[in-house]
């Protein structure tokens, strides 16, 4: 079977995951010119990224494409979002120490 969608799905949120993290490890602590613009297009495209990967999931669910691929990108999304509810999470406790 043709397994288009889930193929472009995997490849999207792995794209999504890789620019999401590329942004947050490369920005200092004040962007400045370029850096912004940078910043601003890795962010972006992760966004969109992400999306059009759920979108192509759904689709592969579908269409009930076989195999595993289908499954990756929504996989993929919820450990990044994990990722960032354990960040805020430690940036809350943190401030409580503060006080």
């Amino acid at each position: 079977m043709n397994k288009k969608y889930s193929k472009w799905s995997a490849i999207l949120s792995i794209i999504c995951a890789i620019t999401i993290f590329t942004s947050y490890a490369i920005a200092p602590q004040e962007p400045e010119a370029s850096m912004v613009v940078l910043l601003k297009i890795l962010f972006f495209t992760s966004i969109f990224a992400g999306v059009l990967s759920l979108i192509l999931s759904y689709l592969a669910f579908k269409n009930k494409e076989e195999g595993f691929l289908k499954k990756i990108a929504p996989i993929i999304i919820l450990l990044i979002l994990l990722v960032f509810a354990l960040s805020i999470i430690g940036i809350i406790v943190s401030l409580g120490d503060l006080f």
